[in-house]
């Protein structure tokens, strides 16, 4: 019998596909996801089948978590409202369930959002992509009660989901995981007391699965010198996110905006002082802007320089794809960045306003940094100069005068062991600010019957041009003057006198202070954050001295001619220092070299003056947040 070699190979064909098992024509995530996904009411505002068309760039990320990809650790540094979260994290973790089980930890910064998450999210991607029946308990004991189901973990067939926060050694080290997505990097604590690295904690877990295992580092940056996220993004191989321009068909990646360095002829450039520049990316006219028109806003492709109107944004992000932009420095290591520019959420004017707003405000542009273009911070104000400094006292004002534009009083008051120092601020709109007067009070601050106390008393009630102190904030320290103070404030301060605290700290929402109870005190403590307040009292006192007082920048500041010299000295005795933690982390930090009560003053008064602001806000205009341009414009008319 003669057998035809073509009838031997078409058998061997059979037999090798007879051969897959399930597990090995497993599909990616991604289309796991659309065949099976739904997404509710409960978490979108368009219900339906869940799609990558929404968030197209997030697709090749969903799918490094897919057991077929040979990726291992996937590293996103990116802005908000880019959809990661519901289209990568939530995917990998559906698609684990029900194709791969596996043991799964899902860290984040905060647990108690953590919490809500697992609620929210995480119960209705499995209610509605059919998982249910999946969770049970593993246990043998036929009598047990266990579901398999609790706030923080979620026991199913082959594996369990495990959800904890950064802030804890013991959760972090409980399990052996094959999958781990850390979620928001950046609100990890740099150490864990001896335990180390949090990040390189969890990492650990994952260490027995050799190449099974998958690690996602999802978050948006902070500053530069201490974000987690910007240290990993650079371990990879940096990919960018390249879509075609609508016109000439090249393709680039969406910036926001670069004053020269366009491809295109010189005929579409820009002449300025006989030099042409060919700017690119988003561009817009400022001063239109800054008078809140934003019809000017476009994109200027790098490559021919025609302007791209935000409408294409759909069609261009459809098309486009991930490109690296270098070699990775660790194996089956891809990193991802991307800027709000590709947001189906945010329109293009939104991010160039919040840019015209933060203007010099060195906290306002890390935000804008941070949230619209998916980038670390780097502040390069070191401190204050001391030739800036000089033009605060210009000779115009006498110490209790108020000038026309005051709006409201705030005042602060620094606690030492022989003296109170106080200063008395007025402000005006945009937080300009005047200093009324610099007080040194003597006397014995241990000591709570010390007259020192009913002068600072007499400040509290002192009215000036009909005006009295809104807030006043006081030092309440960590030494043995604390309970004191906190006594003091709790039954003199009379809704004026609020004692503080400063945390060096800050957070990555922006907020500055947070308000908090105190154990076995009625009155409440506020929390500084304050190098979040110096660096943006830098700024303000580091800006351009203007020729005109009604041509005055945000935060413009001036001071008495009773001001001694040594309060503006102590204004200039802190500065910016690098320094390298137990960690290895760099980090950088207020550090004085002399006397600076002068400094923290104005730390508590910008304070106050926003407590001011969000009170009024708040009680006078029925606001749900914060508003000082709304805040200045009710006191002007008032």
């Amino acid at each position: 019998m003669i057998v035809d070699k073509r009838d031997v190979q078409i058998d061997k064909i059979i037999d090798l596909a007879l051969s897959f098992s399930k597990k090995d024509i497993l599909p990616t995530v991604s289309e796991w996801a659309e065949a099976n996904r739904f997404l509710s009411s409960k978490v979108t505002p368009k219900p339906g089948n869940f799609k990558f068309d929404f968030a197209p760039y997030t697709r090749e990320i969903a799918d490094c978590f897919s057991r077929t990809s040979n990726v291992r650790e996937v590293a996103v540094m990116k802005g908000v409202q880019l959809a990661f979260t519901t289209s990568v994290f939530d995917n990998a973790i559906g698609y684990h369930m029900s194709e791969n089980p596996s043991g799964i930890m899902l860290v984040s910064g905060s647990k108690s959002l953590l919490k809500d998450y697992k609620k929210v999210k995480i119960d209705q991607l499995i209610d509605d992509s059919g998982l249910r029946g999946r969770v049970i308990a593993d246990t043998g004991n036929k009598n047990s009660r266990r579901q398999g189901d609790t706030s923080s973990l979620i026991e199913f067939v082959g594996g369990f989901l495990r959800i904890v926060g950064a802030r804890s050694a013991d959760d972090l080290r409980s399990f052996p995981v094959k999958i781990l997505l850390l979620d928001e990097l950046d609100a990890y604590p740099e150490k864990l007391g001896d335990e180390g690295n949090p990040i390189e904690l969890a990492v650990s877990r994952t260490d027995s699965f050799g190449k099974d295992k998958k690690i996602g580092y999802i978050s948006t940056p902070l500053l530069k010198h201490s974000s987690h996220i910007n240290k990993y993004y650079e371990k990879g191989d940096q990919r960018k996110y390249y879509v075609p321009c609508p016109f000439c068909g090249e393709y680039q990646e969406l910036i926001f905006y670069s004053k020269n360095g366009g491809l295109y002829p010189e005929e579409k450039g820009i002449e300025y002082d006989g030099v042409i520049f060919k700017p690119y990316g988003l561009i817009f006219n400022s001063k239109e802007c800054k008078q809140g028109c934003y019809d000017s806003v476009v994109y200027k492709c790098k490559h021919c320089g025609e302007l791209i109107n935000e409408h294409y944004k759909p069609f261009m992000v459809s098309k486009g794809y991930w490109k690296p932009t270098a070699i990775s420095k660790v194996p089956y290591f891809q990193s991802y960045q991307i800027s709000g520019l590709y947001s189906p959420k945010k329109e293009w004017w939104e991010i160039v306003k919040r840019f015209i707003n933060a203007g010099n405000d060195p906290e306002k542009l890390r935000i804008f940094y941070n949230l619209d273009l998916g980038l670390p911070f780097e502040d390069t104000t070191a401190g204050i100069s001391s030739v800036s400094i000089t033009k605060l006292r210009d000779g115009k004002y006498e110490k209790d005068v108020i000038p026309e534009g005051a709006l409201f009083l705030t005042a602060a008051c620094d606690v030492q062991d022989n003296r109170l120092e106080v200063e008395i601020k007025a402000w005006g709109d945009r937080f300009r600010n005047w200093g009324i007067d610099h007080i040194v009070i003597p006397g014995d601050t241990s000591n709570p019957m010390d007259p020192c106390w009913q002068s600072l008393l007499d400040i509290r009630d002192k009215i000036w041009a009909g005006k009295q102190i809104f807030y006043m904030l006081i030092d309440s320290g960590d030494g043995e003057k604390t309970d004191l103070i906190y006594r003091f404030c709790e039954q003199y301060g009379e809704g004026i006198i609020f004692p503080l605290k400063g945390i060096s700290s800050t957070t990555k929402t922006g907020d500055k202070y947070k308000i908090r109870s105190l154990d076995n005190y009625s009155v409440k403590l506020i929390e500084i954050y304050v190098d979040s307040y110096k660096n943006q009292l830098a700024g303000w006192f580091n800006q351009d001295w203007r020729e005109s007082d009604e041509d005055y920048p945000d935060g413009w500041s001036t001071i008495a001619n009773s001001y001694s010299d040594e309060y503006l000295r102590q204004l200039t005795t802190e500065h910016r220092v690098k320094k390298i933690t137990d960690s290895g982390l760099i980090t950088i930090n207020w550090v004085a070299h002399g006397r600076n009560e002068a400094f923290d003053l104005n730390v508590y008064n910008l304070c106050a003056a926003e407590l001011v602001i969000s009170e009024i806000s708040r009680n006078y205009l029925n606001l749900q947040s914060s508003n000082s341009g709304k805040v200045f414009e009710f006191l002007k008319a008032a």
